[in-house]
């Protein structure tokens, strides 16, 4: 009875700052729709700015700058409104101008905000922890209740301080002139503007507050556990969605519900199920899975806010001079190369004729890292960009193939029979085929239970799914050999050769580009690609025409998933080492950002937007701010995502987009 008592105290102390970052969430979209992944970096900063506040000296850009070593009172205040300010910044400049663009923009952009935050945050404190000072909020003497549990001052202040900022928020909204134009903007905005409401200035308010609730979570996060980290608001910000989606995403009652209930079950899955603490993440993710399948919008959400938009980011801003520059470029390679057959080849030929340049091994390996990068990409392009399908669990397909093939090579022909890898040669090419396929039915298996979600909540569910493959594979060490990942992995080989050289690998994986090219034109250009773009583009009249959607969902997914799967086994015997730390979210991300960067809904796109990415990263290693700020290089990829989607977001080869419509 203790022990279960100490696990809801601890779950009671969790729930309340899970509960406050999921009414940040809920606040910001039951106004503008709008799932702000930069609420993980607000909530980061938040906790950053308070410890450094609190030192009397940190160390900030690699020098160390005295700090007013101010008590907790006074430098949490601060954080928060210099979060707050933050935020009011973001919505401004990153957020207000999307406001009506097609719905991908918006959260290509949120992410971008993400990614730059996090960044920005590793450039100026470092990649390190940064501790909470000694008894920041006085003594650390446990308090026993019911005559065997602990609780420490610091957890009771989390949980008063979140069980009133809930209260006043309530109030706020529900009892105040505020609340009541925050609530009319989110039910109606162009109803809104008709009767007066200033709908700029709510929204602002409604991100400063969400803001203000991000910094407060992770500045209470913060004294619950004693440290800050560049990436402490990841996991919280992903389970803080959860518990936003679970209660239902929207209503700030059902957010705060959300928050506890997740905690509580995260903690007693740990305190009583076997291997509970390991798998206590995966939790959290299948009740998110099972919840969207079952009951979309969630305990005391609205059925209506499972819907969408029509489009994907198809359209967007045209004009300004950036776009009129590359449009021209663009027409330049309409009258040279006016077929997208004829661009395609030309981007082989060029890469075959990379591989026999003077140039180093080092180079070739970065060119195939950019082929590599840019068939996941045209896997996932197949799912979002022609199908319309919002995929955040796309490196799980991925992530299939290439566990598929080391597991067969390594852990069962190599280390339990004992046979040398090189004499089975040709396995590699029978699980180029068997891992995509594999993957492919796995796509089937994650497509199902999305058919009945669109636009974020499709988006979510697949996170989710995502998610629980990477926890899976961490932790099954047994199979994938965990976080250890599995070594050895043979390089291809043709006929006993072995083709370990850059050269060999490298037009070894434009065969492969070849063959995803063709499998992916093809598709594209028969019925089933005119009927995934009528999906994308509007999903109701599709079912109108007589259009089996979840029949082509299914496909897409599988299609894509055959790809990544394909993709993943070249992966793996390239690198000869895979670990889950190759799959991850933000891979995932990066994924969608180059599609986005090259031109959703093209073939020649995602290869475009990789070699520019791939050979980015190359090139600003040499730059003064990079080597002294690594980190940089990232927080440069969000800018100019910022930038593309304000004043580009068909991405810079949309003239390539093939033009398809139903026969």
């Amino acid at each position: 009875m203790i022990f279960f008592g100490q696990l809801l105290a601890n779950g009671l102390m969790l729930g309340a700052i899970y509960a406050l970052a999921a009414v940040a969430y809920t606040l910001v979209y039951g106004v503008v729709r709008l799932i702000n992944f930069a609420f993980g970096e607000l909530f980061m900063f938040g906790a950053f700015l308070t410890i450094t506040l609190m030192l009397p000296s940190a160390r900030l850009f690699g020098f160390d700058v005295p700090m007013p070593a101010l008590s907790v009172f006074l430098a949490a205040p601060i954080a928060i409104v210099c979060v707050v300010l933050m935020g009011v910044a973001i919505e401004r400049i990153a957020y207000r101008p999307l406001r009506t663009a097609p719905r991908l923009a918006p959260l290509i952009t949120a992410i971008a905000v993400s990614v730059l935050l996090q960044s920005l945050a590793q450039t100026i404190w470092g990649p390190e922890e940064l501790g909470l000072p000694e008894s920041a909020v006085g003594a650390d003497t446990p308090i026993v209740l019911f005559g065997g549990v602990y609780v420490s001052l610091v957890e009771l202040i989390v949980v008063a301080v979140a069980v009133v900022t809930m209260i006043g928020l309530t109030l706020l909204v529900y009892q105040t002139r505020f609340g009541r134009a925050m609530r009319a903007t989110a039910s109606d905005t162009d109803a809104s503007y008709i009767v007066g409401i200033p709908v700029n200035r709510v929204i602002a308010l409604t991100f400063a507050i969400g803001s203000g609730l991000a910094a407060l979570a992770g500045i209470l996060y913060c004294l619950a556990y004693g440290f800050a980290h560049p990436t402490m608001g990841f996991l919280p910000g992903l389970k803080a969605l959860i518990a936003a989606v679970l209660g239902g995403i929207g209503s700030i009652p059902g957010a705060a519900l959300g928050g506890v209930l997740l905690a509580l079950v995260e903690t007693f899955g740990a305190g009583y199920l076997p291997s509970g603490s390991a798998y206590k993440d995966a939790i959290g993710f299948a009740i998110l899975v099972l919840l969207l399948f079952f009951r979309p919008q969630g305990i005391l959400g609205r059925p209506e806010l499972n819907e969408t938009s029509d489009g994907s980011l198809m359209g967007g801003r045209q004009g300004g001079k950036v776009t009129a520059f590359v449009d021209r470029l663009a027409a330049i390679a309409d009258r040279v190369l006016p077929s997208p057959t004829h661009r395609n080849a030309l981007l082989l030929v060029a890469a075959v004729a990379v591989m026999f340049l003077p140039i180093s091994d080092y180079w070739l390996r970065v060119v195939i890292v950019a082929l590599i990068y840019g068939m996941l990409a045209s896997g996932l392009n197949i799912v979002v960009g022609f199908a319309g399908l919002l995929d955040l669990g796309y490196v799980a397909f991925w992530s299939v193939g290439a566990y598929f093939s080391s597991i067969l090579f390594v852990l069962v022909l190599k280390n339990s029979y004992g046979i040398d890898p090189a004499t089975a040669w040709w396995l590699f090419y029978v699980n180029l085929v068997a891992g995509g396929l594999l993957a492919g039915l796995f796509g089937a298996f994650v497509g199902y239970p999305t058919l009945r979600l669109r636009g974020d909540y499709l988006a979510i569910m697949t996170l989710g799914f995502g998610e629980m493959i990477r926890i899976v594979t961490t932790n099954w060490v047994g199979l994938t050999r965990g976080p250890m990942g599995i070594r050895g992995i043979p390089n291809p080989s043709l006929f006993g050769f072995s083709l370990d050289r850059p050269r060999s690998l490298g037009l070894l994986a434009i065969a492969l580009c070849a063959l995803i090219l063709v499998i992916a034109s093809r598709l594209v250009r028969s019925y089933v690609g005119r009927a995934w773009v009528a999906i994308r583009d509007n999903e109701t009249a599709a079912e109108a025409m007589a259009i089996d959607t979840r029949r082509y969902k299914l496909l897409a997914y599988s299609t894509g998933g055959l790809i990544g799967g394909m993709t993943g086994v070249f992966f793996a015997h390239f690198q000869q080492y895979i670990s889950p730390f190759n799959f991850t979210l933000f891979d995932n991300i990066l994924l969608l950002m180059l599609i986005v960067l090259g031109g959703l809904g093209t073939f020649v796109g995602p290869f475009v937007g990789a070699f520019i990415w791939v050979t980015f990263l190359q090139v600003a290693q040499e730059w003064p701010i990079v080597q002294a700020f690594p980190e940089s290089r990232y927080a440069m990829l969000g800018l100019i995502l910022i930038g593309l989607m304000l004043y580009r977001p068909q991405g810079i080869a949309a003239r390539a987009r093939p033009s398809l419509v139903m026969a």
